[in-house]
């Protein structure tokens, strides 16, 4: 449940309540990458650090995949075929605990697998033994591992390949095991500037299962720890869970199924004469958002890998390829078969034919950090016919994301104060931590409807028309799925809040609100955190206020009398009010005809201030109607008369008036 506290402001005893966010349970209502997000058990909501050389055993835990044989599994100890209940001790981070294979085990049974939970590209894996009396380092052993991609369609088989293999009794505690392909270098330094020691960037693979087998049996063989030095986290995971969302060409399919952390899965990539745009050799990731990126890692498929061992694997990149990327800069148009209007630069324009054609599978190109929400690649040459499966593409960051988006859910005051009265939102506050060169940025929007859109399926899954889904016989219809989004009496968002305490910016009151809310940093070392954000509101003036313009027709930049009237609705309780604030959108002179309930009466007070009209009023209205008569110039067509009311006693509270029927306070 959100949290309600009491707090008296200002003169006159005027008591608000403020609905705050400042718990777990409380952020989790809001829509937020989920991955990019931590929630602390005090409520403080603080982004995620991506890092690099990291081990990554100790968190294979937090990664869940599915399996052919053993359903969905998490990350951890594969098998042991010896000693399966002290297997954990391998893998928890204590280098004096150990697994110990059972003496009375068969000498083939003496192994331990470990399962990382998502493929990683690896630079070495450390084996730790422990020495003293009862527990001895492995004497004559060999480790294993595998990338992840099955050799069998119904069955977890992998192809593994040895890395290591004792050829003396070992007596070391300790063994670093480096990883590298054979083959082509494919690893490329973008930045001359970078202080990078080349020659240990291009050692690494791609794996996700270890076996340690041990080879000869002995009395005390025991291992106390596994770790994998591996590049960093990968950010391509989670990418459609947080809100991503994937495009590709005719002749690209399921480039999704590179950002999903599976071997198995893989997206198709025919390259055709005719060049990328009209053959359809591209694919476009949308990460969810903005990334402070450094390295790109690129997987292909080759002969013998995977279930694709039966036929040729092959890589139309190797061709030449071109990478663009863009932090979401809006622009007039990136002249790229996108729908985003953004402006997109070029990282990487690779011409490989003809070294490396038919040759390379692994690309790895790394560079200096750099903001990117949007990674489009294409293939540059499109002269000749080929193929390739592309398993899966790692994107590296070494500090925190630049930009995070989130959205409250829609927030109805009336229910949550619990009494069913429409509420004024007097001022959005927040406490948040903003180190130099990060940023918090709210935006509020408001209104009194939602609508419905309803989202067809069929049986796999797939989303279809309603047409569609109503032609289908019953036994292929799938679900149907609602999702709630603003109606059309919605503002548009508001300007950015430039410090909590700041009156609200959207009207009000409205029977809903939602919240956006912006953490950015323009260094990738440090990220701003917020401890609590707090909507402050009163009751409304009136229950409702509803009002309209005429005439609705005016010639421009010339002088027209307008009467706005207005119809409060109250319900006995509310306060009323006895101050108008007309936004006019031209000139005024500040003559005003007033009427109330029919009875014309003088005003108190008329004071133009900058665009608004101020009208006092000699007395409280509750229920009556209200006329105003004035002379204003307009000098735009659609021009919006709005009008907030307000009260003496109760300062800086201003309830806005919603037209009594579309688009009945704008004058054509």
């Amino acid at each position: 449940m959100h949290s309600f506290y009491a707090l008296l402001l200002g003169v006159g005893a005027v008591w608000a309540d403020e609905l705050r966010f400042d718990s777990a349970a409380a952020w989790r209502s809001w829509q937020m990458p989920a991955d990019l997000v931590q929630i602390g058990t005090d409520g403080r909501l603080q982004l995620r650090k991506f890092r690099k050389e990291i081990n990554a055993v100790a968190n294979a835990g937090d990664f869940r995949h599915a399996t052919q044989e053993r359903g969905e599994v998490t990350g951890g100890i594969w098998e042991a075929k010896s000693s399966p209940q002290t297997a954990d001790l391998i893998i928890d981070g204590d280098l004096a605990t150990f697994w110990q294979p059972d003496p009375d085990d068969a000498p083939d049974q003496w192994s331990v697998q470990i399962n990382l939970g998502r493929p990683v590209l690896a630079r070495q894996i450390r084996l730790v033994f422990p020495d003293r009396e009862g527990a001895r380092p492995l004497r004559q052993f060999s480790v294993f591992i595998a990338s992840g991609a099955r050799i069998q369609a119904l069955n977890d088989v992998f192809k593994f390949e040895a890395v290591y293999r004792t050829s003396k009794p070992n007596t070391e505690t300790e063994l670093v095991i480096p990883l590298e392909y054979l083959g082509t270098d494919s690893t490329y330094v973008l930045d001359a500037s970078l202080d990078i020691d080349r020659e240990r960037e291009r050692r690494y693979q791609v794996i996700q299962y270890i076996i340690v087998e041990a080879d000869e049996q002995h009395p005390d063989a025991a291992l106390a720890e596994i770790e994998v030095l591996a590049v960093g986290d990968n950010v391509s995971l989670g990418t459609a869970e947080r809100g991503g969302s994937f495009l590709e060409g005719g002749r690209t399919t399921g480039a999704a199924l590179m950002f999903d952390g599976d071997m198995d899965s893989f997206a198709l990539l025919t390259s055709a004469e005719g060049g990328w745009r009209d053959a359809g050799v591209w694919w476009r990731v949308d990460l969810g958002a903005v990334f402070f990126l450094d390295e790109i890692f690129i997987y292909f498929s080759q002969l013998g890998e995977g279930l694709r061992s039966q036929v040729q694997g092959g890589n139309p990149s190797a061709a030449g390829g071109l990478f663009l990327v863009s932090d979401g800069r809006p622009a007039a148009g990136s002249g790229l078969p996108v729908p985003e209007r953004v402006d997109y630069e070029v990282l990487v324009e690779d011409r490989c034919r003809p070294r490396c054609l038919g040759r390379l599978f692994h690309q790895r190109y790394l560079f200096a950090p750099r903001k990117v929400r949007y990674l489009l690649w294409h293939e540059i040459d499109g002269t000749a016919s080929g193929f390739g499966w592309g398993l899966e593409t790692m994107l590296f960051s070494a500090g925190y994301p630049a930009r995070v988006e989130m959205r409250s859910d829609f927030v109805n005051l009336a229910a949550a104060a619990g009494d069913g009265r429409p509420k004024v939102i007097e001022r959005l506050t927040w406490d948040a931590d903003l180190p130099p060169q990060t940023r918090l940025q709210l935006r509020s929007r408001s209104g009194n409807a939602l609508q419905e859109v309803y989202t067809f399926s069929d049986r796999k899954g797939d989303v279809v028309t309603e047409e569609k889904w109503n032609s289908l016989p019953k036994v292929l219809k799938g679900s149907i799925d609602t999702t709630l989004v603003v109606g059309e009496d919605w503002d548009a968002w508001s300007n950015v809040y430039q410090s909590s305490g700041e009156t609200f910016q959207s009207a009000s009151p409205r029977r809903f609100v939602q919240l956006e809310m912006i953490l950015s940093t323009e260094d990738l070392h440090v990220a701003p955190s917020v401890d609590a954000l707090a909507i402050e509101f009163v009751d409304a003036l009136v229950q409702e206020a509803r009002g309209q313009i005429w005439p609705r027709e005016a010639r421009l930049n010339e002088d027209t009398r307008f009467t706005y009237t207005l119809w409060p609705s109250t319900d006995g309780q509310d306060s009323g009010f006895d101050r108008l604030r007309f936004h006019i959108p031209g000139a005024t002179t500040g003559e005003v005809g007033l009427r109330i309930g029919g009875e014309e009466v003088a005003p108190e007070a008329v004071r133009l201030h900058g665009d608004s009209l101020l009208v006092s009023l000699p007395r409280t209205v509750v229920a009556d109607s209200v006329e105003v008569d004035f002379t204003a110039r307009i000098w735009d067509n659609a021009a919006l008369f709005a009008l907030d009311l307000g009260m003496g006693e109760r300062p800086g509270i201003w309830q806005s008036v919603v037209p009594s029927e579309r688009r009945a306070n704008i004058v054509l």
